[in-house]
């Protein structure tokens, strides 16, 4: 038996994941440009790929019978949690440790991921209502 729907064959999932890391990495950059000038602030960053990764990297997942059992192996996307640390990267701006530079090009590339990962998921929901109405392009 199959316990695949169109909608997972779709990735909605993974990409409201996205959403969600892109959004909380949008909202500890913030943080960080709007702290600059804060004496004594230590600059943050949301981790989110190296967690995925380690989560995912290469062990197989076991079969999950009943919703009692505990979950063996790796992890899937929409389980991993991303985690705010302290950035630790050595720069010194007289104040704290905040790169305006750094923090700004990194604001920008969160951005425009999340632009990307709203139009791929606006773009996922139309070819799904075009499918169900039966409309052919």
């Amino acid at each position: 038996m199959f316990n695949t729907t169109i909608f997972d064959q779709a990735h909605l999932g993974h990409l409201k994941k996205a959403l969600t890391v892109y959004s909380s990495r949008h909202k500890v950059v913030s943080e960080n440009i709007a702290n600059v000038e804060t004496d004594g602030f230590k600059a943050k960053e949301y981790r989110f790929e190296d967690l995925l990764r380690s989560a995912t990297g290469g062990a197989m997942r076991g079969a999950q019978t009943h919703a009692g059992h505990m979950s063996i192996g790796a992890r899937n996307v929409a389980d991993t949690m991303g985690e705010v640390a302290e950035q630790g990267g050595g720069y010194d701006n007289g104040i704290n440790d905040v790169n305006v530079d750094t923090e700004m090009a990194s604001l920008a590339t969160t951005e425009l991921s999340y632009r990307l990962a709203t139009r791929i998921l606006s773009m996922k929901y139309t070819q799904l209502r075009e499918a169900v109405s039966g409309r052919v392009r």
